[in-house]
Order: C-alpha cells, then structure tokens, then sequence
C-alpha cells in the first residue's frame, strides 16, 4: 500500500511539473497569443472568423520562437535569424486573413507586426506596455483556445500556408501585396543592449496611443460603446458686485413743461 501510494505521489509530482510546460520566457504562450489577438481584433475591427483565425496564428507564432527567447535576449545570431524567419511567416499567414486596409494599419503599428524587444538582456512584449492591465479583454476566448496546439501550423502543413488555401473558402477580401518583410534595422531597434523602445511607433509611420479599455463588447466585429462622456464641471460664476448704495446716482425728477401748462391756462379762459 505505501508502495503504490509513492508511486501515485511520484506521478501527481510528475504531472504538476508537466502542467507549465506552456510557459515561456515570455510568458504563458496561451495567454500571450489571446491578449495579442484581443486586442488586434478590437484596433482593427475584424470579424469573429479573423479572430479565431489570427489567435491560432499567433499561437504559433509564439510556440515557434519559444525555444530562441532567451538566445535571442543575447542578441545571437541564430536566433535573431530564427525569429525573424517566423515573424515573416506569421506576417505573411496575417496576409490572407486581413484585408489590404486592415493589413496596411496591422504594419504600422509597431506593437502588433514587431511584438518582441529586448531590454537589458531580457525579451518582452511592446503590446503590454501599451494595454498594461493584463486581466482585460475585450472579447471572449477563441472557439479553438483551450484545444488548438498548432495544427494548421507550418510544421503540419509541409512548410505551406494553411490560411493561403483557406482564404478563397472563407474570405473574400483583397490581400495586401506590397513588402511585409523584416529589414535589417529592424534588429538594431528590437534587440540593441540597454535599448528603451520609444513611444509605440509604426512600421511607415508613427501612430497614436490606442484609447483606453472601456466596456467590453460582446464579441470581435461589435464596435465597443463610445467613451462615456464627463460631465462637465460646473462653470466658475464670477461673483456679481453689486453697487453700494453710495454709489448709486441720485435719478433727477423730470422738469415740467411750462408751453404745455400755459396753453392749458388759455383754453380755460376761453371757455369762461
């Protein structure tokens, strides 16, 4: 009996060791892939079939480069090259699922088509510095988030897009054509030693900072609710001065007419 009692506490050991296999130096790869896409669907707008679409090539996306993090955060060579190789294979998957629009605002937005940056040798992610409350989402959890694992990756699918074949099924919008791939700078701004990313900038142009979470619609495609509108202080009345009775100027009575009087006085003689 004690023997099978170890055995059972040795595999129970076993399995809660196995449980966090999923996380990363970056973090849990689930959780990543879901708030990155979270949020990806609430800037660009986009549909519950891109949503569920995008986080399973986010999902891969992370699951590829897991194994290069902390390589990457020493700034070695075959790392960078191996990250640079799925983040294009990642932004070309994007291709087929975004329209040209939403694909040319994807770009320039610095924090959803270069996602990692290191810091003092260690790598993180630019979308949490923008959303840095990380317990808010906009939407519910993709259909495949608990049961995806990486089939309709690369790896699966002999080295070809799956997206690619799947969109003339599901989507029927323009594909962005022009050059999504990484440049050679792009290492020098994403990985440099002691390198502070400014202010989330984009890949053509710098954009704004994204407006703060709200209320949470009810699913990708739902325009969330306008931002509710303050009421505005009430307006600082300047107090009324009222005149002191000293100041108050005396009105003058108004002087008789004396023609009038006097042609009154004639008619009256005239009567008698």
């Amino acid at each position: 009996m004690r023997t099978n009692r170890f055995l059972m506490g040795m595999m129970l050991a076993l399995c809660l060791q196995a449980v966090p296999a999923m996380a990363s130096a970056l973090g849990d790869i689930r959780v990543n892939a879901r708030f990155l896409t979270d949020r990806m669907a609430f800037e660009l707008n986009l549909t519950q079939t891109q949503y569920n679409d995008l986080y399973e090539v986010n999902y891969d996306f992370f699951h590829g480069i897991d194994p290069y993090v902390a390589a990457m955060a020493r700034q070695e060579a075959y790392a960078l090259d191996a990250y640079y190789r799925y983040l294009d294979e990642r932004n070309d998957d994007l291709r087929w699922i975004l329209s040209n629009a939403e694909y040319v605002r994807f770009m320039a937005l610095e924090y959803f088509f270069r996602p990692v940056y290191a810091l003092n040798r260690v790598c993180y992610l630019r979308i949490y510095k923008v959303y840095p409350n990380r317990t808010f989402f906009y939407f519910g959890r993709p259909v495949h988030y608990l049961t995806y694992c990486g089939g309709h990756s690369r790896h699966h699918c002999g080295g070809r897009s799956f997206y690619r074949a799947r969109h003339p099924k599901v989507y029927r919008h323009p594909v962005y054509q022009g050059n999504f791939h990484s440049r050679p700078d792009f290492r020098r701004h994403d990985f440099t030693p002691g390198h502070s990313p400014k202010k989330p900038g984009g890949y053509h142009s710098a954009s704004a900072r994204p407006p703060r979470p709200q209320a949470r619609p009810g699913k990708p495609g739902h325009k969330p609710d306008k931002h509710p509108v303050a009421k505005p202080s009430r307006p600082n009345r300047k107090p009324q001065v009222h005149p002191s009775r000293s100041d108050k100027k005396p009105q003058a009575r108004p002087r008789p007419n004396r023609s009038a009087s006097k042609e009154r006085g004639e008619r009256n003689l005239r009567r008698m």
